[in-house]
């Protein structure tokens, strides 16, 4: 008789409850978590450089009292530099730099303006360093084994220092000119290869032409002030060195 009234009792629960139940396959289900996004971590594209260099110098246009020097030899000499850079992606870059290039010798020959014989020279000789900053754009054109070639065109501007300016006249007497500082308008074009040592490590081998603009000394000449004018310095530079992508 207990069994049976337990039974009575479960049946009348299942009842009960069936209600419920119902209501509850009604309800909406509940919405889904989306996934937390994982923190993107951006790389620096920020770069820092290093080169060194040989420049080779063309000849300049040399001029005193509009008379147009002989002989004229600016002599080979070093380039040091560095720079900041960024690059944007893995076809365009852009790097600031600043570069010092090391005195180099100059000498010509200019007509004896008080010989009373034609034909007769002074020796000219002076030095001529300068400092330069540029603003460069490069395209790379592709990687390859690790191995980059790329070409690039900078704007910017050279600081001119003419210093130890001398000359000897065909007698034996001479003298000097005081140097000078300008600046002046230059511009670069670039051609080299980058080579990947690392993920954030990059070897450079590259020329570059570099058109520095003009240099001049102080006013010289008597009544007729005129400088000695060193036009369209232009050099040959053969250059290595590291870029270093800051992470």
């Amino acid at each position: 008789m207990a069994r049976l009234s337990t039974y009575a009792l479960a049946g009348a629960l299942l009842v009960a409850l069936a209600p419920v139940a119902g209501h509850a396959a009604d309800l909406p289900e509940p919405p889904l978590l989306e996934p937390v996004p994982e923190p993107v971590e951006f790389g620096s594209a920020w770069y820092l450089r290093g080169d060194v260099g040989y420049k080779v110098y063309r000849d300049p246009d040399t001029r005193f009292h509009g008379t147009k020097f002989k002989e004229e030899d600016l002599n080979d000499t070093a380039v040091i530099g560095g720079g900041v850079g960024y690059k944007f992606n893995e076809w365009f870059r852009a790097d600031v730099t600043l570069d010092y290039e090391f005195k180099s010798k100059f000498d010509g020959k200019l007509d004896c303006f008080g010989c009373t014989t034609a034909g007769l020279y002074s020796d000219e000789r002076a030095k001529i360093s300068a400092l330069t900053p540029l603003v460069n754009v490069y395209a790379d054109l592709g990687t390859w084994y690790g191995i980059t070639p790329y070409v690039g065109a900078g704007i910017g501007a050279s600081y001119i220092m003419v210093d130890n300016y001398r000359y000897t006249n065909p007698n034996g007497t001479g003298g000097k000119i005081k140097g000078d500082n300008n600046w002046d308008f230059s511009w670069a074009l670039m051609a080299g290869i980058g080579y990947n040592v690392s993920e954030n490590l990059v070897v450079d081998a590259g020329y570059r032409y570099l058109n520095l603009g003009d240099g001049k000394t102080k006013k010289f000449g008597g009544v007729n002030d005129k400088p000695v004018k060193f036009k369209d310095l232009e050099a040959h530079e053969f250059r290595v060195g590291v870029r270093y992508m800051i992470d």
